[in-house]
């Protein structure tokens, strides 16, 4: 699927024509709602903002954004929770199967896929400000998109620093839209979350993993999670311990196993398995022989997590996934 195989895999973009574009991601209702947005004359009256994206680029707006178009999940997530609604975002359906944490507005207009936005649709938003991450927008394209408006490209992971990543993140989404002080205020809502949880899970020593199967008959490809990944990295502020123990990609953090690698689990191990309503891999792998004789299956720790819940998310969505495991390993 579309989704996991860009999210998971980081697969390198490739520079195409700019289309716009469906999702096969069944949309899903999600709870919660924004803020009003603030008015133009509030806006102007704080001034004019500059922000250096990941390209090493100075982009300076003359007030904060207002209409923003959102081109990666993660700063749409994180738009909406600053209260602003974006006028137009990429794969809008595929959004609302995967994040809950926020509410984007029915109708909001769309302009493609993730890495492959279409520029007439981008433009007929009318956006002030186009926010997305490192690979939002093909090299080609890039010229062309800031003719419509300042574009800002976010670092979308990086496994030497996940959720200080997150932070940095949300922090520049605020600046750009004259919310700095709500998003200090989300952020520490944050950082009491994972103090509490890790209160919650003091004492648990079983060891965990979490990844993403993908089955295919017999065989089953295990995108595994890292303490480097952004969930990885949640698991260890509360001193989870994960039992995959490579390092991962320098981007997401994340490795590849097969059903051969989990033989070696000790059966307290809990499996982790990223649900959502289009898969049930757990189904899938019932009647095969190998899943069904490790240790850990045959002692019932297989638990689905994460509907829902995006976890590259931005703090909202980790707010819910912390949650999540204090649920499934508390």
């Amino acid at each position: 699927m579309p989704l996991t195989r860009r999210a998971l895999m980081g697969l390198a973009l490739t520079a195409g024509a700019l289309t716009a574009c469906g999702t096969t991601e069944a949309p899903t209702t999600a709870g919660g709602s924004p803020t009003t947005a603030p008015t133009d004359a509030a806006t102007a009256a704080q001034g004019a903002i500059t922000v250096t994206d990941s390209r090493g680029v100075t982009v300076s707006l003359d007030a904060p954004a207002t209409r923003v178009v959102t081109l990666e999940w993660g700063p749409t997530e994180d738009v909406l929770a600053l209260g602003v609604e974006p006028v137009a975002v990429a794969d809008p359906t595929g959004f609302a199967s995967y994040v809950s944490s926020v509410t984007l507005p029915n109708g909001t207009a769309d302009v493609g896929l993730r890495t492959e936005p279409s520029l007439e649709s981008i433009a007929a938003a009318e956006p002030d400000l186009i926010l997305g991450v490192n690979g939002s927008i093909p090299e080609n394209a890039i010229a062309q998109a800031e003719q419509i408006a300042p574009v800002v490209l976010l670092t979308g992971a990086d496994a030497s620093r996940p959720l200080e990543n997150v932070r940095d993140n949300f922090r520049a989404v605020a600046t750009l839209l004259g919310r700095e002080e709500r998003a200090e205020e989300i952020l520490t809502e944050f950082d009491a979350k994972l103090t509490d949880s890790a209160a919650a899970l003091e004492g648990t020593t079983a060891p965990y993993i979490f990844t993403w199967m993908n089955v295919t008959g017999s065989t089953a490809d295990l995108r595994m999670h890292a303490t480097r990944s952004v969930p990885g990295a949640v698991g260890e502020q509360l001193g989870l311990t994960n039992a995959y123990t490579e390092p991962g990609d320098d981007a997401w953090g994340i490795g590849s196993w097969d059903l051969e690698a989990l033989t070696n689990l000790p059966e307290d191990t809990r499996i982790l398995s990223w649900a959502n309503d289009d898969a049930d891999p757990i189904a899938a792998l019932q009647g095969n022989a190998l899943w069904e004789g490790l240790a850990p299956v045959r002692a019932g720790n297989v638990h689905p997590v994460a509907l829902h819940i995006w976890v590259y998310g931005g703090p909202r969505s980790l707010m819910q996934w912390a949650d999540d495991l204090v649920a499934n390993l508390a």
